[in-house]
């Protein structure tokens, strides 16, 4: 049986062929592509509908794109007919490392209190520089970007809506 989608994770999708044998070229939207390699199955969206692959083999190509061997796709016209599609997996299959990213795409919009400078605005995005993501914070049109730090963090209030922090002496001085 199909899950529901709200027990789902969009994973990334299908960006091509790969090869004539019914291999796919797929963008995945994960920091760490090799916490998938062991992946069993995924569901494709195929014209709305959830549909049920085993994975044969997924392998790395690029730093956000990997070769997918599906069963049961063993042409390139099947393949063809998938190109474009999202791919999901099950919530419980994501990756430690992407959970996080997914609650932290949560925040935005929420606000941010710094235990010194009270209220400094809401979190506008979250930015992903080269292994070290930043929280950008809108104050009055300014930008205040805060590495995005479990030392920093200190409570996240859903409820609120606020995220409460404890930023380096000084640092969000260097953007007022």
């Amino acid at each position: 049986m199909t899950p529901d989608k709200s027990e789902l994770h969009e994973l990334g999708y299908f960006t091509k062929l790969h090869g004539y044998k019914g291999e796919l070229t797929a963008y995945l939207d994960t920091e760490v592509l090799n916490e998938y390699g062991d992946v069993d199955s995924i569901f494709v969206e195929v014209k709305g509908q959830l549909i049920p692959y085993f994975v044969e083999s997924l392998s790395s190509k690029t730093n956000k794109t990997v070769k997918v061997k599906l069963e049961g796709v063993d042409t390139e016209d099947l393949a063809k007919s998938l190109v474009k599609a999202k791919i999901f997996i099950l919530k419980e299959d994501l990756s430690e490392t992407d959970e996080t990213r997914v609650e932290l795409r949560s925040i935005l919009g929420y606000e941010v209190i710094d235990h010194v400078k009270g209220n400094i605005g809401r979190v506008n995005q979250i930015l992903e520089l080269a292994g070290n993501p930043q929280l950008e914070i809108d104050f009055n049109g300014k930008m205040i970007l805060l590495p995005l730090h479990e030392d920093f963090i200190k409570t996240i209030d859903n409820q609120n809506k606020k995220v409460e922090i404890e930023a380096p002496e000084g640092l969000i001085d260097l953007f007022l």
